[in-house]
């Protein structure tokens, strides 16, 4: 299961091309397309995260040790959300207890892979992070202001229900 899209990869793939030509130009050039995203937003149980470049994590081939994401403050914390996301998008941050908080991905400081990372959610004594979760996009609308899709009028009625006045009587 590939977790970054194909078209993202070969982006990471040229600008680590790129970063091996030239000491100068290649600074230069991760810290645009560190600006610019994708991001990988890491969160912990403690409620912990941070945005860290997708450029910082290479590509690994088989039998890849892996990496490290997050730096943890307690040996008793764990990941909990590991999402890839862009500029503008919002997520929802769920924790064990239903509190549910939403914010937006630009909101959250970019650092290292080595960072501990900043506090996402304050969470009551007892409670921990359960999921990160990212908001989809809003439907577009149309210029009368309905909804692309989704209208009450398009949608097919059931078999024994009819919108013309029944002659019964």
């Amino acid at each position: 299961m590939d977790v970054l899209p194909a078209e993202l990869a070969d982006q990471i793939a040229a600008s680590a091309d790129d970063a091996g030509d030239g000491d100068d130009a290649g600074d230069v050039a991760e810290t645009a397309v560190a600006a610019e995203g994708p991001w990988v937003l890491v969160a912990s149980a403690s409620g912990l995260g941070k945005r860290v470049p997708v450029t910082q994590f290479r590509l690994q081939k088989r039998a890849g040790m892996g990496l490290r994401a997050m730096k943890f403050r307690t040996d008793s914390d764990e990941l909990v959300g590991l999402r890839v996301l862009g500029a503008g998008e919002e997520l929802l941050l769920v924790s064990e207890k239903g509190v549910i908080v939403r914010t937006g991905a630009d909101a959250i400081p970019q650092q290292s892979r080595a960072a501990t990372g900043v506090r996402l959610q304050r969470l009551d004594k007892g409670d921990r992070l359960a999921d990160v979760v990212l908001v989809p996009p809003e439907a577009e609308t149309d210029d009368d202001g309905d909804q692309a899709s989704g209208d009450v009028a398009d949608q097919p009625q059931a078999s024994g229900e009819s919108s013309e006045p029944s002659a019964e009587g």
